[in-house]
């Protein structure tokens, strides 16, 4: 049987800054340019990269290019380095997942792939170098391997697409790989025509946003859901069964929502707080909460100097504190922090930076965004983001580059 939970909902008004954390300075980690770089050689490049960090304070992020090959490479900084450095470059005529988590014991687990196929799922030890290939496509009926999430306990849990072109989410522990839920079937008490993009904490629940309906039914109008699902515990239940909770469903699922839509990505921190992105009945963009029993758009479109939500997925730690990217009523993007106590802009388009060729600026172009990829933040508040970095005042092109943002502690 199908599981909800049912959420009462609170509406944000405009609130005070009190409780969100003052950030120090931004510190930059790598920058990426033609002719010089910082922590990079020169012709290397980044593209809307997606950098990440773990508790610790590791960061990891993908490089397009390294030293003008188009090679696809990985770049760590640990919590003990000064610096950082490329410690894995992808084999010629291959490309890289990007890293969406970093263990605390150092592991990233990625895929290879280039068009029409796929090499399977390696773990990439960053302290020492070493790469285990875990799964190979052979004899599984597995396409691709996207979203790869390795958790500190060892386990890996990604997104397939099998020889149907269905999507299914599969948990790989030791030599043992099992299905979680997919497509076009009836699993844990739902019916998904299309699963997105899996979030996954150490405490293995899973939060995703779905589509729901027979194999197939992509459209707009069929209902989605955000839902979390959990490894059973019954002792009655069949081994490796999930539990399946409803965290909220929009208006074509049931007409009581307030809600039109979501975006795709739903954020999930350690202990199972969740913040996702849903357009409201009046046909605006807010971050939503999902804390203690309850639902609370925590910023708005129209309110706190916000004129768009961009988006792009958010990212919530146990605190309750959301990060995401929206543009000010100027139609500057910037990152902003978000809480049920206020809304707080950090930096943005525009703003002076201090880089390792001294101060400059985060581009501010009409045409062009200053910003790119997905933020993340981890338990601790720290930061880490990508950006395009101009001179100050003379807007020269000094290249990408990739920063982090600590609160003060």
């Amino acid at each position: 049987m199908k599981k909800y939970l049912f959420l009462s909902i609170a509406f944000a008004a405009n609130m005070s800054l009190a409780a969100l954390p003052e950030y120090n300075a931004p510190e930059i980690l790598a920058r990426a340019n033609i002719k010089d770089g910082y922590n990079l050689p020169p012709l290397s490049f980044l593209n809307n990269t997606s950098p990440i960090i773990n508790d610790r304070g590791d960061v990891a992020f993908k490089l397009m290019a390294v030293e003008g090959e188009n090679n696809q490479a990985l770049w760590v900084k640990t919590a003990e380095d000064q610096n950082g450095k490329i410690i894995y470059v992808a084999p010629d005529e291959r490309f890289l997942t990007e890293p969406e988590s970093i263990s605390e014991n150092g592991k990233i687990a990625f895929n290879l792939y280039d068009e029409g196929v796929t090499d399977g799922l390696f773990i990439l030890d960053v302290n020492t170098l070493k790469v285990d290939q875990v799964l190979s496509p052979d004899n599984l009926p597995i396409q691709f391997y996207t979203y790869p999430q390795l958790k500190n306990n060892g386990r890996i849990y990604f997104r397939a697409t099998d020889d149907a072109n269905d999507r299914i989410f599969y948990e790989f522990a030791g030599k043992n790989l099992n299905k979680i839920i997919a497509e076009g079937v009836e699993s844990s008490g739902i019916k998904s025509s299309y699963l997105f993009r899996p979030t996954v904490n150490d405490s293995g629940v899973i939060a995703f946003k779905s589509r729901m309906g027979e194999r197939g039914q992509w459209d707009e109008s069929n209902p989605d859901s955000i839902l979390t699902l959990t490894q059973s515990t019954d002792p009655k239940a069949p081994s490796n069964s999930y539990k399946a909770v409803t965290i909220a469903r929009d208006k074509d699922s049931d007409p009581r929502s307030p809600f039109l839509g979501f975006g795709n990505t739903v954020s999930l921190s350690k202990h199972g707080v969740i913040s996702f992105t849903a357009t409201s009945l009046e046909s605006k963009k807010e971050i939503v909460l999902a804390k203690d029993g309850t639902l609370k758009p925590v910023a708005i479109e129209g309110q706190n100097d916000i004129s768009e939500i961009e988006m792009f997925g958010s990212r919530v730690n146990d605190s309750g504190t959301v990060l995401f990217r929206a543009k000010n009523t100027e139609g500057k993007r910037g990152l902003y922090l978000a809480t049920e106590e206020g809304v707080k802009r950090l930096i943005g388009e525009g703003d002076e930076i201090m880089t390792d060729v001294g101060p400059a600026k985060i581009l501010h172009n009409p045409n062009y965004p200053g910003f790119g990829g997905d933020v993340h933040m981890n338990e601790k508040g720290d930061i880490v983001f990508y950006c395009l970095i101009v001179s100050n005042p003379d807007n020269k092109e000094l290249g990408s580059a990739v920063f982090k943002l600590s609160p003060v502690r």
